[in-house]
């Protein structure tokens, strides 16, 4: 009993140490120019630490984090690309909902679908680059097809960014200390199968 609940906290300890580590190379890219690298760290550090491979190869946490954060580090232009484009499409819907009325509800809609879409396709995008070793453009238009391809784990992942989403407004702290992990840990069983193949 006692060496289940001490594994559950080391466990959690390294996982907290992944969402750490995630938040400092964020900042180190200025959040913009290190987007890529550090999901793509996020999901290999996730898999080695439930795989045990940290454990095997008697590897820190924060080493792991920098190899795979530096073998990312060439994606900055994509990086920049996506962020923009979350910025854009995140400050345009607040700035549509600032505005009342009903003629503004198309908009929002759209500005919501393209915030949606924009999350998606960086999602499958880092899989694919991570998982499948593609390149830019291919991982891009596997990215963007996988979306419409897979509707149940993109449900899933609808899922898992709404839950994070809430959870800002509702405890910035929980989003701060479990959202990256939570995220990464989601994407890596909703999307089991893809990896796997």
């Amino acid at each position: 009993m006692n060496s289940k609940i001490m594994m559950f906290f080391q466990f959690m300890y390294k996982y907290f140490l992944t969402s750490f580590y995630f938040w400092l190379n964020l900042v180190k890219g200025l959040f913009v120019y290190s987007l890529i690298p550090a999901i793509c760290a996020l999901y290999l550090v996730l898999r080695d630490i439930n795989s045990g491979a940290d454990d095997e190869q008697n590897i820190t946490v924060k080493e792991l984090y920098n190899i795979y954060f530096a073998r990312y580090k060439n994606y900055k232009f994509v990086s920049f690309s996506f962020m923009i484009s979350l910025i854009l499409c995140y400050t345009c819907l607040y700035f549509l909902n600032k505005v009342v009325g009903e003629v503004f509800l198309l908009p929002i809609i759209l500005v919501i679908y393209l915030l949606l879409m924009t999350l998606l396709i960086l999602i499958y995008f880092t899989v694919y680059i991570t998982f499948k070793g593609m390149d830019t453009k291919n991982g891009m238009i596997h990215g963007f097809l996988s979306v419409f391809k897979y509707p149940v784990n993109t449900i899933a992942i609808i899922v898992i960014i709404v839950f994070l989403y809430l959870s800002i407004g509702l405890n910035f702290a929980f989003f701060v200390a479990f959202g990256p992990f939570l995220m990464g840990l989601g994407i890596l069983l909703s999307l089991y199968k893809l990896i796997q193949h």
